[in-house]
């Protein structure tokens, strides 16, 4: 009892010390539910039997770890390429917390951790069919895949970040096997974001966010019947402030004040998303198994604000006048998918059918209140292993009304390539939306983009190169842009309409030919020292409408030392990052429609971005120290990584994870 009750006053003294108010007391039930779990475990097994917490034959060696608890992927299951992964315990670029340092610094956001986001180099969407186009949250949901776990004692994985000005993230996860054919858990993480502008005290949030999902598989006895099972739901709140206030004085340099204005005071945005899901599958043999897949999703997406206290002219237009602004959008879909699956040989093969209803809802869109459709496909995949090194995949997918994807793929140890050819709906913001600011209706045509991507692989102990080239075509590009309405090619109804609106969606009249061709390599020297780095080099040969805007020269590099000490107790990596963009016109955002837009009148300049960095792995914990943006300390003038947001300044950062296997 009295090791109990410690063990709990330990729990609430952590999460009091690294949380605050109700952050603190939500760590702390979740904390003390596992704490209670282990206590009844060791309670339910007499004291000669007991497992787990316990040290086998007075030595120091545990008998569970990172080994004992695997984790797997439901898309590897449904392949039929079941693969256990351990527990990640690498603390190469441990350090690199933020989402877009995570992705390697190919998105843009606003210059914080948990804003609006979106990815600098076009990405083909995974939906042939209707989507709500409120795209600006969307890493913050699809960032981390579900993991399934198998473990033989209960897995519990504490990953906190205390960054500088009360910039906060943790990320919690439990599982266990209740059997050992049934396994549950939960993941939890929440962004707890401090302002960068105007920060008035620790508290004083720019992001809140707080993601959970559940977890549950099982299977029966002889495999023969596999299911698995997840709801999720993730809700962000991001104060947006609107950039930078300029007045006529203003110079570069007052971006990165510490007096700088912002231009909202009451503005804010916030997405709501939740997903219910269920796989499950019956094999009849190794040549054919059958399955059902089914999803619930939910969007909800709001803008707020107090029109009379933004400054003037900030909005282009008032479509709605109200002392309080709140635009809302829900978008809802349910799909079933039912499909046979299975190998011959080498050959893995599926085939499915899929339906799926969707709607979408404006409030304040009179002609367009609730837009709803059903959406039918046929889709099929396959793999093929020639050797033992080389794999040869596909996938086919064809929507009722003539939407596709034709996507191949090959893969080997010395080269790999794909070419993806896609024809997907406009999403429903360009088509139709009416808010406080902003009111259009078009009918724009489906969007058709076909995409080459290689690489050729040379890969020794002390050199690694990997030339590739990316080559896009995009057909009907579908955007959004600053332009008056006077350049715009619109009917007299929709010049009525658009009154005298700035941003507004665009379909390009030609196509857009992007031409990427990237070099990565990594060099190790004195066997601890290495430099790695990632050069992308883009070209448009083709961009009707200026509708791409990408930096021509991309750079990432980092210059780092890692070694082990102590028989594998003691792992350390310290170093140098390098981030760096050529000039470009990067997209700016629109507040009310949560959109980034094309524009050609602030050019974000070049700017190396520079981080020095500290990790160690000890035991079964991960600990980092990091300083952004060396530049900026010395020379006090920072970047814009979206036109009037400054990026992210010179400031400490420390993180840690530690994992529990008994």
């Amino acid at each position: 009892m009295r090791g109990n009750q410690d063990r709990l006053n330990g729990v609430k003294s952590f999460c009091s010390t690294v949380f605050a108010g109700a952050a603190a007391a939500r760590c702390f039930i979740f904390l003390l539910l596992t704490t209670a779990s282990l206590a009844i475990q060791a309670q339910e097994q007499p004291e000669g039997n007991r497992r787990g917490s316990r040290i086998l034959d007075d030595s120091t060696k545990q008998v569970y770890g990172p080994k004992t608890s695997r984790f797997y992927f439901e898309k590897d299951v449904l392949l039929n390429r079941l693969q256990y992964h351990t527990i990640d315990t690498v603390i190469g670029d441990f350090h690199r917390f933020s989402y877009v340092q995570r992705n390697n610094y190919l998105y843009q956001d606003l210059g914080n951790i948990g804003t609006a986001i979106r990815p600098i180099y076009y990405q083909v969407p995974e939906v042939l069919g209707a989507t709500s186009g409120f795209q600006s949250y969307d890493l913050y949901w699809e960032s981390e895949q579900i993991r399934y776990f198998d473990t033989k004692s209960p897995f519990v994985n504490m990953y906190v970040i205390l960054a500088g000005q009360g910039r906060s993230i943790t990320k919690a996860i439990f599982s266990r096997n209740i059997s050992p054919r049934w396994n549950f858990g939960v993941d939890y993480r929440a962004l707890l974001i401090d302002k960068q502008v105007q920060r008035q005290s620790k508290g004083d949030r720019h992001v809140i966010s707080t993601y959970y999902d559940l977890f549950t598989s099982f299977q029966s006895k002889d495999s023969s019947y596999r299911i698995f099972a997840n709801f999720r739901r993730n809700s962000i709140e991001s104060d947006e402030y609107g950039g930078i206030r300029k007045n006529e004085s203003f110079e570069y340099r007052d971006y990165f004040f510490n007096n700088a204005q912002p231009n909202l005071l009451d503005a804010a945005s916030k997405d709501l998303r939740m997903n219910l899901h269920l796989f499950h599958q019956y094999e009849v043999g190794r040549a054919l198994q059958f399955y059902h897949i089914f999803d619930r999703y939910r969007q909800g997406n709001r803008f707020t604000d107090v029109p009379a206290n933004a400054p003037e002219n900030f909005y282009d237009h008032t479509e709605i006048d109200s002392a309080n602004t709140e635009d809302r959008n829900k978008f809802k879909y349910v799909r079933n998918e039912i499909g046979v699956k299975g190998n011959l040989l080498k050959l893995f093969y599926n085939g499915y059918y899929a339906v799926r209803r969707y709607s979408y809802t404006n409030p304040y869109n009179t002609d367009w209140k609730q837009l709803d459709g059903v959406e039918n496909y046929l889709g099929g995949r396959i793999s093929l292993r020639l050797d033992s090194l080389v794999e040869v995949s596909g996938w086919g997918e064809l929507q009722a009304n003539g939407n596709h994807r034709i996507d191949g793929q090959i893969k080997s140890r010395w080269f790999e390539a794909s070419l993806k050819q896609v024809q997907y709906t406009a999403p429903f913001v360009y088509q139709t939306y009416r808010g406080s600011h902003d009111e259009w209706s078009n009918d724009f045509q489906n969007v058709n983009v076909t995409q080459l991507n290689g690489y050729l692989h040379y890969d020794t102990d002390v050199l690694s190169v990997s030339p590739g080239l990316t080559f896009t075509r995009l057909g009907n590009y579908l955007f959004f842009k600053y332009e008056g309405i006077s350049t715009i090619q619109q009917s007299p109804v929709q010049q009525l309409i658009s009154q005298d609106q700035t941003v507004l969606p665009v379909q390009a009249s030609g196509q857009q030919v992007i031409f990427s061709p990237e070099f990565k390599f990594s060099l190790t020297m004195a066997k601890h020292l290495n430099l790695n780095s990632q050069i992308i080099y883009t070209r448009l040969l083709e961009n009707s409408g200026d509708a791409i805007q990408v930096p021509e020269l991309f750079v990432n590099a980092q210059l780092s030392y890692r070694n082990i000490f102590y028989h594998g107790n003691l792992d350390i990596h310290a170093g140098v990052d390098l981030h760096y963009q050529s000039d470009y016109y990067a997209l700016a955002y629109d507040v009310p429609i949560q959109q980034f837009y094309v524009q050609q009148s602030v050019k974000t300049k070049a700017f190396p971005l520079v981080d020095v960095f500290f990790s160690a792995r000890i035991l079964k914990g991960r600990i980092f120290v990091k300083y952004n943006n060396v530049i900026q300390a010395l020379t006090k003038q920072g970047y814009l990584i979206t036109p009037e947001y400054p990026g992210q300044r010179n400031i400490l950062d420390f993180g840690f994870d530690w994992s529990f296997y008994d």
